[in-house]
């Protein structure tokens, strides 16, 4: 395990401006719009939420609003595929998409139908069109796939994913698929890793060296070959050959009794990690997880940071829920890598993810 990295914030900023400088830039007609979405739960007007900015996270509205599709429904997460497609789920099975970046949203009624009461917890799109969707009912862990742009969708073996709950999916294409979550749905026994290299057919599972999985895993996230799965109490694990080996790791001095829950994590790069986490911290990693720096974030007091992702090196933004009243949930944004952070909008209802365009 390695202890956090003492680096002096200017370090920390001018090591994050070189990756960015010696990033190509792009043409003018080829650089992809700022757009980001941020989703959450039920409001006071009943609606789960689907707010959406064109510049970056400076302003916010909202989308959706009194869609019936929404009427009661807390939205967990996104994927915005381009500027125009974008998809969302949430509980009770719910899928939502849209094709005219968001100015309509039309629920996807062609979803198996056996788990109507489904919590759908995370998505992952590769190509645009390979739709991999987790998600549990019960003590029933599920898992859907569609390879046709959510023309057709298929129920991974769910036997295998019988008493677990999945929290996160990662897929590398349409074949390569990885599923973390925790044993079973009261999430108190060992987490669980499955993946897939046959486009979700048949199913393996990773054990950890040295009972690793002695805790629920949340999500995992790739680049090239490197594959980063992050869990409770600080825990991480990697794999720098695309998921033959596999490393142990952990960020301490992350509070708490074993370290604070690492909720979401992004990579810009093989070596660039932003990290979400609990008590209002981000951390940040620009050498692959070999030192870890904290982020100055506004003083966001129990507020537990759900979702983050970024624009590029220097833009990125983050959304909160907390479990007192009331629910103050902000969204905060860094323009310079992270070396400030402020707020920019602020709900009383949590929120959960956000997402900039992925392609």
């Amino acid at each position: 395990m390695k202890k956090t990295a003492l680096i002096p914030l200017l370090l920390m900023v001018i090591i994050i401006t070189i990756s960015s400088c010696n990033n190509k830039n792009n043409e003018d007609n080829t650089i992809k719009k700022n757009y980001a979405w941020v989703v959450g739960a039920v409001d006071s007007t009943g609606y789960g939420l689907i707010l959406f900015s064109k510049d970056g996270g400076e302003t916010w509205s909202r989308q959706a609003e009194n869609n019936e599709a929404l009427k009661g429904i807390e939205i967990t997460n996104i994927w915005a595929v381009d500027e125009n497609n974008v998809w969302a789920i949430g509980l009770n099975n719910t899928i939502l998409t849209t094709n005219n970046g968001g100015d309509t949203w039309t629920k996807v009624t062609n979803t198996p139908q056996e788990y109507n009461m489904a919590d759908l917890m995370d998505i992952s799109i590769t190509n645009k069109t390979n739709i991999w969707i987790s998600g549990s009912e019960g003590n029933q862990g599920i898992v859907y796939y569609s390879n046709d742009n959510g023309n057709n969708w298929k129920v991974c073996d769910s036997s295998f994913f019988d008493n677990t709950f999945p929290q996160g999916v990662l897929a590398l294409d349409n074949q390569n698929a990885y599923i973390v979550g925790a044993q079973n749905n009261n999430r108190k026994d060992r987490g669980f890793i499955a993946y897939t290299n046959d486009g979700g057919e048949s199913w393996d599972s990773i054990e950890p060296a040295d009972n690793y999985n002695k805790w629920e895993w949340i999500g995992a996230v790739s680049s090239g070959n490197t594959i980063v799965i992050n869990g409770d109490k600080s825990r991480y694990l990697v794999s720098n050959d695309g998921g033959s080996t596999w490393l142990n790791d952990s960020i301490l001095g992350t509070g708490g009794e074993d370290g604070a829950d690492i909720n979401d994590l992004i990579m810009l790069d093989s070596k660039v990690w932003w990290g979400a986490f609990d008590m209002g911290q981000i951390y940040i990693t620009v050498d692959g997880g070999k030192n870890w720096i904290k982020q100055e974030t506004p003083d966001l007091g129990g507020t537990f940071l759900l979702g983050i992702d970024a624009y590029d090196n220097y833009s990125a933004l983050a959304v909160s829920s907390v479990s007192s009243w009331p629910p103050v949930c902000p969204i905060i944004k860094t323009n310079n890598g992270g070396a400030t952070w402020e707020r920019k909008y602020t709900l009383y209802s949590s929120l959960n993810k956000v997402s900039f365009i992925k392609d």
